[in-house]
């Protein structure tokens, strides 16, 4: 499967073909700074096998890879809320170092978020939860259509340092009632 932006950038379903260029781009201890502690650092060849086998199994797919120009530059997913929360899916993405600045992470939040939209009708609610000094993450979210909703004061240590946790939103009967 692959989702196909208008201009390089392209979500393609998470497959073997990525196995060897996945661990290379993400084995970067600054984007492991920006994502939740379970993202491995450092990341190993394992590491990239495991996820990629984790993503094969989803119909629809949650999670995606990244492709600028056909090559894979990061990745970008979703959760689905348990229990109570299954109208909620937390999203997340990241994008390999090189390739910072140049609109890659914007267009793919845009693209997936349209196809969550599409393809996921029970979730009501799609947020994305951002580190205080992750700026960049923020301003992605807010040049996509998200909201910032909240700000959860201390709400995570990250290496024995707390710090505030920025909420940002996209809830589906706002954005409905504007197509």
């Amino acid at each position: 499967m692959k989702i196909q932006g208008k201009g390089k950038v392209s979500l393609v379903r998470w497959h073997d073909g990525h196995f060897h260029a996945l661990y290379p781009i993400a084995n970067n201890p600054k984007i492991a700074a920006n994502l939740k502690d379970i993202f491995p650092s450092p990341y190993t060849i394992h590491d990239a096998r495991h996820w990629i086998e984790h993503n094969i199994k989803f119909t629809p797919p949650q999670n995606f890879a990244i492709e600028y120009d056909g090559q894979l530059v990061g990745s970008i997913g979703g959760e689905i809320g348990k229990n109570e929360l299954r109208t909620n899916m937390e999203i997340g993405f990241w994008v390999a170092e090189p390739f910072w600045g140049k609109g890659i992470a914007q267009e793919a939040l845009q693209l997936f978020t349209e196809y969550l939209l599409e393809n996921f009708p029970n979730i009501r609610r799609f947020y994305a939860q951002v580190f205080d000094f992750n700026i960049p993450a923020m301003k992605v979210l807010e040049n996509s259509g998200y909201e910032a909703e909240a700000i959860l004061r201390h709400g995570y240590i990250k290496k024995g340092v707390v710090g505030d946790l920025f909420l940002f939103v996209i809830i589906r009967e706002e954005v409905e009632k504007f197509d």
